[in-house]
């Protein structure tokens, strides 16, 4: 992941600039008639994807009549298809092979993206340029895209809606999308992912092999996040003593979660942890990890995709962040908090250059400041149902949570918290 973002970042303004004949040529006519066939481009990270889905609904109702198709990376496939808010999903697979290889997968999906003959392009990654070499190469006669002052995407799009870093990225995608004049997206405007009842039942054979009886509550722990940022990882031994903590203390399961090649590292929290905690990591679809998280009394996360898939499930969470801020990734549910406790040089990740880490401490400062402690009493309130916060549309939302996953997920008491993280 680390060389794909180096190799956009040198490479990419290379291939800008030996494409412009390209745009040259390219009639930038408006349409005729109504678009037929749209594509959405957003490559990493099923986070991006769950932020995406209010985005989608509004391209629904700009183009009524399109066939909405949307590509992807290959490790993102699952999670698009589960979200359910595409009619068709592509992927472009760049995991263990070499860059001869990569270059030719990128030159075969070209070629099948151009005879798909697309009528508009969304590109809906920030700053990439690969991205825009794509959209480019779709041969749309309309494209939109991000623009920045400080990154040359090739001047690839035909439309173009600045980023605006004080908004959560989930209103800047909307934005490019066209919808809703620029309003805040809230609770009620996600789609959460879709599972059904034979990924609950997966779930609980998973969980009864590891001796744990139906009915038992238990908490959800990603220590992980996400290949795109390591930095982001609250430190392993703080999770393992919150897991500690939680089965110990308040009676409840620990449930680590996380991807095939996560496993080396959550295997690692649960031995500090202690055999107690039960360990699931790498063998969860998208749907079986949203199944699960759905039930969860409580999820605690890095900045990461299971973050973002429990807040639009209505599971409580608790949301850890550093050199990332919450004004732009916040998790949005009814039943949220983000932790944030920034030295003046978080956030240091940001969308212009590719999200490259640049900590120059040995541990990050930014997550070493959130304790175990603090984590814990904002996870106990949560349970108890005291930390939550009532969107403007919550009547309506309470009622499709509660007929989707069960009234157990809904604040049944308590009084809006006031300590909110900023959303958007």
């Amino acid at each position: 992941m680390k060389r794909l973002q180096r190799a956009d970042q040198r490479l990419g303004a290379l291939a800008c600039a030996l494409l412009q004949p390209l745009r040259w040529f390219r009639r930038e006519a408006p349409l005729e008639r109504p678009a037929r066939r749209v594509l959405s481009i957003q490559f990493w990270g099923i986070g991006s994807l769950q932020r995406l889905t209010p985005a989608v609904s509004s391209l629904r109702r700009r183009h009524p009549e399109a066939e909405l198709v949307f590509l992807t990376l290959a490790q993102n496939g699952e999670c698009a298809a589960a979200l359910g808010v595409f009619d068709r999903v592509l992927t472009l697979d760049v995991a263990a092979a070499g860059w001869p290889a990569i270059f030719a997968r990128i030159l075969r999906l070209s070629a099948r993206l151009r005879g798909e003959r697309f009528d508009e392009v969304y590109d809906f990654e920030f700053f990439t340029r690969f991205s825009a070499v794509v959209s480019l190469l779709t041969g749309a006669r309309r494209t939109h895209g991000f623009a920045s002052n400080r990154t040359w995407r090739g001047g690839f799009h035909t439309d173009v809606a600045q980023f605006n870093r004080y908004w959560h990225v989930a209103r800047n995608f909307r934005v490019l999308a066209g919808g809703e004049d620029g309003r805040n997206v809230t609770a009620s405007d996600l789609d959460p992912c879709r599972f059904s009842e034979a990924d609950l039942a997966r779930v609980a054979e998973l969980l009864a092999a590891r001796e744990l009886d139906p009915g038992t509550p238990f908490a959800v722990l990603n220590p992980n996040a996400g290949s795109l940022s390591l930095e982001r990882r609250w430190p392993a031994p703080r999770f393992a003593e919150l897991a500690r903590r939680l089965a110990r203390e308040d009676r409840l399961a620990v449930v680590l979660v996380g991807s095939a090649s996560e496993r080396e590292h959550t295997r690692g929290v649960r031995t500090l942890a202690g055999r107690e905690v039960i360990d699931l990591a790498g063998e969860l679809s998208t749907a079986e990890l949203a199944a699960l998280l759905s039930r969860a009394s409580v999820v605690v996360s890095n900045d990461s995709g299971p973050m973002h898939l429990a807040a639009a499930l209505g599971a409580p969470t608790v949301g850890l962040f550093g050199p990332e801020t919450p004004l732009m990734y916040a998790p949005l549910g009814l039943r949220t908090r983000a932790l944030y406790r920034p030295p003046p040089c978080s956030p240091c990740i940001n969308v212009h250059d590719n999200k490259l880490a640049s900590c120059v401490f040995g541990e990050p400062q930014c997550l070493m400041a959130i304790s175990v402690e603090e984590v814990l009493g904002v996870a106990r309130a949560l349970v108890r149902g005291e930390e939550f916060e009532i969107e403007p549309s919550a009547p309506a939302e309470l009622g499709r949570i509660a007929s989707a996953y069960g009234a157990r997920h809904l604040p049944g008491r308590g009084r809006p918290s006031r300590s909110q993280a900023p959303r958007a």
